[in-house]
């Protein structure tokens, strides 16, 4: 009797802290829920918005490149996308062309950011004849930097990048959305919020693992920054022709405080 006991004290306490573990972090103050997801996400994926003007993404980059370094719960799927609105597309453009071309990632994020942050040159995200010299500078040719400029895949993604900004709703970058529906505004208390990344995260890929069955082979961790935007496309979003990006620009969006 005594052991039947202990036992059920045991699993009363670990249900207990299943439950706290739930409550860590609450839907309304932590995070936010999208009635319709923004894409056809997949347990695990982690999208981070993002701007190379934005002084808190720059602040929280090292912190963010320490995270996916070994912070990261290696079930995440991690996404970076650049915030494409009003005049941020320059920058957005420059994201993708750098990826276009096969340089090095986060190296090149970072000389971007340390351009327009610390030696001052805003224009490499506003100016395409000065994002060209930059490029040319860091090891790119001329002529590959100008077809990659003005391709297909680079627009493509650019108007997806656009439309899964506006549809995230968020008013601010840094941004995080999980799972294509829990949106989640940086703030400064960096540990705790990769720590909400992992938790929300991880949430339905435990549920996922639990139904896989036996024989499945697990997918290979994708790496980050290397993932392309095709696997964050928009939920219901159709194949179709690329579309310029629209020339009425809206209001600038304002970093997150």
């Amino acid at each position: 009797m005594l052991k039947k006991s202990i036992v059920a004290m045991l699993l009363a306490a670990a249900l207990a802290g299943g439950a706290q573990a739930q409550l860590k972090y609450v839907e309304g103050a932590d995070y936010t829920t999208l009635t319709a997801p923004v894409t056809e996400a997949k347990a695990g994926q982690v999208i981070n918005f993002f701007w190379y003007g934005c002084g808190h993404c720059y602040a929280m980059e090292p912190s963010l490149q320490k995270w996916l370094g070994d912070g990261k719960d290696a079930s995440i799927d991690f996404i970076r996308i650049p915030a494409f609105t009003g005049n941020w597309e320059g920058g957005a453009r420059l994201f993708y062309v750098v990826r276009e071309l096969g340089m090095a990632v986060p190296e090149m994020d970072e000389k971007i950011f340390d351009a327009v942050h610390k030696d001052g040159k805003r224009g490499i995200i506003f100016d395409k004849g000065a994002a060209l010299k930059f490029l040319v500078e860091n090891g790119a040719k001329q002529e590959d930097v100008e077809k990659a400029w003005k391709s297909l895949a680079v627009q493509q993604k650019l108007n997806q990048a656009r439309d899964l900004f506006n549809a995230s709703q968020l008013d601010g970058v840094p941004g995080f959305i999980v799972d294509g529906k829990y949106v989640i505004a940086a703030d400064n208390n960096y540990p705790r919020l990769f720590d909400k990344l992992n938790t929300l995260a991880t949430k339905n890929t435990a549920k996922k693992e639990e139904a896989k069955p036996a024989d499945a082979t697990p997918t290979e961790e994708a790496k980050a920054d290397e993932v392309k935007i095709e696997e964050a496309k928009p939920a219901g979003a159709k194949t179709e022709e690329a579309k310029p990006a629209a020339e009425e620009k809206p209001a600038e969006t304002k970093p997150a405080a």
